[in-house]
């Protein structure tokens, strides 16, 4: 029985590895959906979702709520996972109130809680080069990792708790919130 439960976990494991991509997708989807319906039971409308074609600008969305915009890298990791830090490229400070939220989920994918990076609606992401650089996860022939063109390590320590969408919406938005 023991051996079997083992057996059940590690599939589990190695599809949330295997799958990162698809996970990813499902979590952007739940993510969107959870804000939605958030603002929706608050009475706050007028919320403007866009998404880029392409990840080449260093977010995966943008949310327009009154005259906040916010241009959102969404980066995610499993409540018992071992991510200390995690690459931010440096464009994403370039654009409209710039920040990242990561999603720490629980095995079923639902929301443990959220860490911030970014400042308030309005005041430009925080500066990424008082950070490390990235470094590429592959290494070259050589076995070296080399560091990423553009892209910071951020810590986890440089990260704020929020506990739950209503927190986030708030770093989100901050006062546009009043109607």
């Amino acid at each position: 029985m023991i051996v079997a439960a083992k057996k059940k976990a590690k599939i589990v494991d190695e599809r949330q590895f295997k799958s990162s991509s698809h996970r990813e997708r499902v979590v952007e989807h739940v993510f969107l959906g959870e804000l939605l319906r958030h603002l929706w039971v608050a009475e706050i409308a007028g919320v403007q979702v866009l998404k880029p074609e392409v990840d080449a600008s260093g977010y995966d969305l943008v949310l327009s709520l009154g005259k906040v915009i916010r241009h959102v890298q969404l980066k995610t990791s499993m409540q018992d996972g071992t991510s200390q830090r995690q690459p931010v490229h440096e464009t994403l400070g370039e654009h409209a109130s710039g920040c990242v939220v990561w999603i720490v989920l629980n095995k079923d994918l639902s929301f443990k809680r959220f860490l911030w990076f970014g400042d308030a609606p309005g005041q430009p992401l925080p500066a990424l080069t008082r950070f490390k650089r990235a470094k590429h996860t592959k290494a070259n022939a050589q076995g070296v990792k080399k560091e990423r063109t553009q892209t910071w390590s951020v810590p986890k320590s440089a990260f704020e708790v929020v506990p739950d969408m209503a927190g986030l919406v708030g770093k989100l938005f901050g006062a546009t919130l009043h109607r």
